[in-house]
């Protein structure tokens, strides 16, 4: 949790630029908004939608989630940390690796967190509409409604209904990252601080933004070939291309390079061979 006790931020409101000041809550109000959350959750449960332990036999009952994505999910949780300890420490008897060798190892723990995510994707994005999900989400809204201010100390939302009416301006949400990160230390950075990425990054495998990149600092992909921000192939020239390195214009079409003739051309060769053939006769 952040030491601050206060932010103060610009924002855009009617196209004039302002500065808003996000408070952090005393514990007058953070009792409120758990209140506020466990009426929530009340309703939730009284309308009928399911808790976390109910979605949780729903999934099971539906196929959606069920013991074998458990192992998978635990599986792959050990795969990462392994290869992790590998990356770091090393394998028993060997204390020395080369750097591309730890590449690959980082590489792979990237792959591996990826298909982590993959699979708990459905899981977590049906999680988000349970009671407990909404119950959180209501805690915090009323916290951010009660704590954002102009510079002349007047509220920016009159209520918390005020703030969710207007929750996808850019007040809203600038209000919110910020309270969140006062309130749960949320990193900006957490991608950045991933052992693999960390690791890449010391070797310059990657730019600023963790793609990778080769010795001339080229974005490629998993197996070093050249591609541009999108993700397509690009040759030495910076010219798009596919996989194979034929080329492939704007849209992604190729670039022909067959020249095609009309049939009736190839014909007259033989006619004229034939016309020879019975004049000599």
């Amino acid at each position: 949790m952040s030491k601050d006790k206060s932010k103060t931020v610009e924002v855009t409101i009617d196209d004039n630029k302002v500065n808003i000041v996000i408070k952090k809550p005393n514990n007058v109000l953070i009792s409120q908004a758990q209140r506020v959350g466990a009426k929530a959750w009340t309703d939730c449960v009284r309308d009928g939608i399911m808790t976390k332990k109910e979605l949780e036999k729903f999934m099971k009952d539906q196929g959606i989630w069920d013991d074998g994505k458990d192992q998978e999910q635990k599986k792959l949780v050990e795969e990462i940390s392994s290869l992790e300890k590998k990356l770091f420490i090393g394998s028993q008897g060997h204390g020395k690796l080369k750097a591309s060798e730890g590449k690959e190892i980082a590489i792979q723990m990237r792959i591996k967190r990826a298909e982590l995510r993959d699979l708990i994707g459905e899981k977590l994005s049906l999680e988000q509409n349970t009671a407990e999900a909404i119950s959180d989400n209501v805690r915090f809204d009323f916290l951010v409604a009660t704590c954002t201010f102009y510079e002349n100390g007047q509220k920016v939302y009159s209520s918390l209904d005020d703030y969710q009416s207007r929750s996808d301006g850019e007040p809203a949400f600038t209000a919110a990252s910020t309270l969140a990160g006062m309130l749960y230390s949320v990193d900006r950075d957490f991608e950045a601080k991933l052992p693999e990425n960390k690791f890449l990054k010391m070797f310059n495998y990657v730019n600023e933004d963790l793609s990778l990149v080769n010795k001339e600092g080229d974005t490629v992909d998993l197996e070093g070939r050249r591609i541009d921000k999108n993700g397509f192939y690009l040759n030495d020239e910076g010219q798009r291309v596919d996989k194979d390195g034929n080329l492939l214009d704007e849209s992604g079409n190729y670039v022909p390079t067959v020249e095609y003739i009309p049939d009736d051309e190839e014909e007259e060769p033989k006619k004229e061979r034939r016309r020879r053939k019975t004049t000599d006769s």
